[in-house]
């Protein structure tokens, strides 16, 4: 049954590659022929690497582009603004203030988040806020093909690589697919249309993240706002992240029993939690076991080298700060290290977007010092 999905997965994948390849190559071939002709007798600009840089530049411009449709059409739709975010630079609603900070999160290139409006009957809007991106996107690729037949040599051809990396954005998430696991915008919308549970899970994610962000401690939001049903896969990633919630909830309250069997919930699912949600739960453990037992060996079996490049990688994200403070506290018994980590944490937290959960890891950084001073 695995493999009959797997292969039905990939069949599904390859076809919407070949309409991606189909696609640009009739754009391509109708509208800029004559510009790719001249840019192959005139130039070495279409050489790969030179293509490859326009796409990139392009596409980083259209994730933009895509992030800012969510913003508009959120706005629209009676969402308000909560923070908007290009790799790690990241901008926040502060009581009406727009402020700089500094967030990122591994395998994504930016992100427009919004606080919800509150549920009518059970429900929200959620159709256009999802669709907004690739409503952008596909407006901006339509006004550069325009632009580009109007104008000449070199910049027809530069404007057609910005429509082209705008088509590739609306394709990959206009038609509804899992990309490494992580459910698209149009397979979000699909999902909600169709289950009622997926849709209250999308809605409790938007609506902690925005109240963590003006300030609330998740440790003060009731306990079953993160319920799970019973029997519900824990590897679909919006139950994955309500059970992440639900443990952040026991964290916040120091009650790393019942954090821990929280935890304990989503290890039958580990191989099938996308990795994002996976190294995250990696990294707890470790934590709970470095300010637990202690055991070194079963330390050493989850710290393996892709944990340590993803804690590297997510270097914004304040709670792997919290864990290598631990890991040099319990593990190394290194006092001046984990000190080191302790004002980095401080640091980290003044530019932190989510201030709610920023309050949290600085109360778990100081009960560390104190253990450590004991």
């Amino acid at each position: 049954m695995k493999k009959k999905k797997k292969f039905f997965k990939a069949i599904i994948f390859l076809i919407v590659c070949l309409c991606i390849g189909f696609f640009l190559g009739f754009i391509s071939d109708v509208y800029f022929d004559d510009a790719i002709n001249t840019y192959m007798e005139k130039t070495n600009l279409l050489t790969l690497p030179s293509f490859f840089l326009l796409f990139v530049v392009g596409y980083l411009i259209q994730i933009i582009i895509h992030e800012g449709g969510h913003l508009i059409f959120g706005l629209i739709s009676g969402y308000s603004f909560v923070s908007f975010r290009v790799g790690s630079f990241t901008l926040i609603n502060d009581n009406g203030k727009l402020k700089r900070k500094k967030f990122n999160i591994p395998g994504t290139g930016g992100q427009c988040l919004m606080m919800p409006p509150e549920l009518k009957d059970e429900t929200f809007p959620f159709i256009l806020y999802n669709l907004g991106g690739v409503i952008m996107n596909l407006v901006a690729s339509i006004l550069g093909i325009l632009v580009a037949r109007n104008v000449s040599f070199p910049f027809n051809f530069i404007w057609f690589i910005f429509s082209i990396s705008g088509i590739f954005g609306v394709l990959t998430n206009g038609i509804p697919m899992k990309i490494g696991g992580i459910a698209n915008d149009a397979y979000n919308i699909l999902s909600m249309l169709k289950d009622k549970d997926t849709r209250q899970g999308f809605y409790v994610q938007l609506r902690v993240n925005g109240l963590q962000s003006q300030g609330i401690r998740i440790k003060d939001m009731p306990l079953d706002t993160f319920e799970v049903k019973d029997g519900s896969d824990l590897s679909n990633p919006l139950n994955t992240a309500l059970r992440l919630m639900e443990f952040n909830w026991y964290l916040d309250n120091m009650d790393f029993e019942n954090g821990k069997k929280s935890l304990d919930t989503l290890l039958p699912y580990l191989d099938k939690i996308i990795p994002v949600y996976r190294n995250e739960i990696n990294c707890e453990r470790i934590f709970l076991e470095l300010v637990g037992d202690c055991d070194k060996d079963f330390i050493d079996n989850l710290y393996n080298k892709n944990l340590r490049k993803y804690i590297k990688i997510a270097k914004f994200m304040i709670n792997k700060t919290r864990i290598l403070m631990a890991y040099e506290a319990f593990y190394n018994e290194d006092k001046h290290k984990a000190m080191e980590y302790y004002k980095k944490i401080y640091k980290l937290a003044d530019k932190y977007p989510i201030k709610g959960e920023a309050d949290m890891e600085l109360m778990l950084a100081d009960w560390i010092k104190e253990k450590i001073n004991c």
